[in-house]
């Protein structure tokens, strides 16, 4: 299976619909300065959220540490809205970890 994940300042109870709502745009200096730490990774601007790879695919890794970077440097959401949830990336390092 292939997930990607959303991160933003989005409306949870639209992620259950499998939609991204934007209460609040992401600041985009804060994007562009925790890009260049991930230099080549596909990130998909779009209006106010990000989406990145994660499970099943290529550079998922990745895609879910930079989620993790700006999760905590904006308190926003990552999500999985193939599967309308809110992701706990705590949570998925600890089971990863325990497996």
């Amino acid at each position: 299976m292939i997930h990607e994940l959303t991160i933003g300042h989005l409306d949870p109870a639209a992620i259950r619909d499998r939609l991204a709502v934007t209460l609040k745009r992401l600041d985009d200096e804060t994007v562009d300065r925790v890009l260049t730490e991930f230099p080549g990774l596909n990130v998909d601007r779009r209006d106010g959220f990000l989406i990145v790879p994660w499970y099943g695919r290529e550079d998922g890794e990745r895609g879910e540490a930079f989620a993790t970077r700006i999760q905590a440097e904006t308190g926003c959401l990552v999500a999985d809205r193939r599967n309308g949830r809110i992701i706990e990336l705590e949570r998925v390092a600890v089971e990863r970890v325990a497996c």
